[in-house]
């Protein structure tokens, strides 16, 4: 039933300071938080930044550490610190490093505005999620932060709804708001919210634009979970800001604009490698190319964007702008992408179409680039450098009985601008510092001693592309507990084999019903798989 409210309203600051340990907001890893990404993004304008094996990561807002934990089990010499309002989600994360036995991390039950210099200077610093539903004050403690202890070479990575795309978002939200303005229950305020718009996208008019934004709305907010729902569109005090605001008011606090952390790079002559340049790419290219963050803005105009993750660092930092294509050759590449045809050659004249695990798509008919992707698609999820990529491309390319052609300057350029339009749009990694190769034929298997914890509580993993991983399996899962280092593949199928008979039946009063029998070649495909998946250390 739709009921505008209870009697029971709800305290402003009692509810901001005590929601999160009521309703935990879900702690998961933020890949495009992560210091590899932010390392590379800064090489990329012409930083020096900090290897990630061998940093300083500060995280505001930690919550229980799904983001920071990750990386210090990872990165075993960097040191990490993370703060949070929430004293038992802080209890929560802390538990968890003593299980997992780091002494590279800390976690602070402690308030953003009170976090002094003491705690010394920062590689990398990351406020996700924090920065739109704080008071002005916390924001601008925040920009201190960065200001006051960011390394001299150092990144900041800010997130925070943002305008346009944010008025349609706030349409629904004012509307939600005041259905609930009356219930202090988070379940109540949730389900009503939620039966409202319901309502008013089933009864709006569909051919008017208020009733096509409703409908919109409300798919974006079907599909959000309870909890991100809460604390995101139900927190009456949360804000949205346009980009210059924001570059703005970090320029007061003597930082400048980097980049942003996942949108592709809009300096120079990256524009001009779009296949087909329309209106709003050649009106971007009459912004001159030193104004990169009003090239931007508008480029967030012309989308309606409603949310960044932007990059700082230290106004005094002399960024190499624009970022000129051939930079990446100083990089290494990795990706899980996949070609349709399974039987592609890539000496066959004609596009080709590619896809990654998370469905990205992508075409290209370049023969050395197609060349490339196969390679890389071998190689997963280890990266390889620019110049061995070109190598094992121009090999696949050979017949079997010529000796691969030497590549033309020409070749040479294409494949840079593939690889750089598929970065772009978010069809492959590329990395300042090489990830750690994890291993895929080791004589004792070994899986994250972080992934298997967490298989203790639940299907959902961090792998070590500090991304999230669903294992369902049951018989992979079993597989995935054993992988401790201690066992040969043969005691894997033995162990396996036991583990499974000992289980209960799956269909209870199955007198019939026995345990799987497990081969060799049963272990080593799942063992592929998971190395694959990024759940296998070296």
């Amino acid at each position: 039933m739709l009921t505008p409210g209870t009697n029971d309203a709800p305290g402003s600051a009692l509810q901001s300071a005590y929601s999160y340990d009521r309703l935990p907001y879900p702690s998961a890893p933020f890949p495009q938080t992560h210091p590899s990404r932010l390392a590379t993004l800064a090489a990329l304008h012409g930083m020096r930044p900090a290897p990630p094996a061998k940093c300083r990561v500060l995280e505001l807002g930690c919550a229980e550490g799904g983001n920071l934990i990750p990386m210090a089990y990872q990165f075993p010499e960097s040191s990490f610190v993370g703060i949070d309002l929430s004293a038992p989600a802080i209890e929560r994360g802390k538990k968890t490093i003593a299980e997992l036995g780091l002494s590279n991390i800390e976690l602070r039950a402690l308030d953003i505005a009170e976090l002094s210099s003491d705690t010394g200077r920062f590689d990398y610093i990351i406020a996700h999620g924090v920065y739109s539903w704080v008071p002005a004050q916390v924001r601008e403690k925040i920009l201190e932060v960065f200001r006051s202890s960011l390394a001299a070479q150092g990144v900041a990575f800010v997130s925070y709804n943002c305008h346009p795309g944010s008025y349609l978002r706030d349409l629904t939200r004012s509307i939600m708001l005041f259905h609930v303005r009356d219930t202090a229950d988070p379940e109540q305020r949730v389900h009503q919210a939620k039966l409202l718009l319901r309502m008013l996208a089933e009864t709006t008019d569909d051919k008017e634009i208020y009733g096509q934004v409703v409908r919109n709305q409300y798919e974006r907010v079907a599909a959000t979970n309870d909890v991100v729902l809460y604390h995101d569109d139900l927190e009456p005090s949360a804000e949205a800001f346009f980009l210059y605001q924001v570059t703005e008011q970090a320029a007061r606090h003597g930082l400048q604009y980097l980049s942003d952390a996942r949108a592709r790079l809009l300096t120079g002559s990256l524009l001009e490698l779009q296949a087909e340049p329309g209106a709003a790419t050649k009106m971007l290219q009459q912004i001159p190319v030193d104004e990169w963050v009003a090239r931007e803005q508008y480029f967030d105009l012309i989308n309606g964007r409603m949310f960044r993750e932007t990059l700082l660092c230290h106004h005094e930092v002399q960024l190499e702008r624009p970022v000129e294509p051939s930079r990446i050759r100083d990089f290494h590449f990795l990706s899980d992408i996949v070609s349709s045809d399974d039987k592609l050659d890539p000496r066959q004249p004609g596009p080709a179409e590619f896809k990654t695990r998370a469905g990205q798509k992508l075409r290209t008919d370049l023969g050395l680039a197609k060349a490339a992707f196969l390679h890389l698609n071998d190689i997963w999820p280890n990266s390889t450098g620019f110049d061995d990529l070109a190598a094992a491309a121009q090999l696949r390319l050979a017949s079997q009985d010529n000796s691969p052609t030497s590549l033309s300057d020409q070749d040479i350029e294409s494949l840079v601008e593939v690889l750089l339009r598929t970065f772009c749009a978010g069809t492959m990694e590329v990395e300042a510092f090489p990830s750690v190769v994890m291993a895929t034929d080791s004589d004792r298997p070994k899986a994250s001693l972080l992934a298997r914890k967490q298989l203790e509580k639940g299907t959902l993993l961090t792998n070590l592309r500090h991304s999230n991983v669903l294992l369902e399996d049951r018989i992979t899962r079993r597989l995935f507990l054993l992988l401790d280092g201690t066992r040969t593949v043969d005691e894997l199928v033995t162990d396996l084999q036991e583990a499974l008979a000992s289980e209960p039946s799956q269909n209870a009063g199955s007198a019939t019903e026995r345990a799987p029998v497990i081969s060799r070649e049963n272990v080593m495909s799942n063992l592929r798989l998971l190395a694959r998946l990024s759940l296998l250390v070296a």
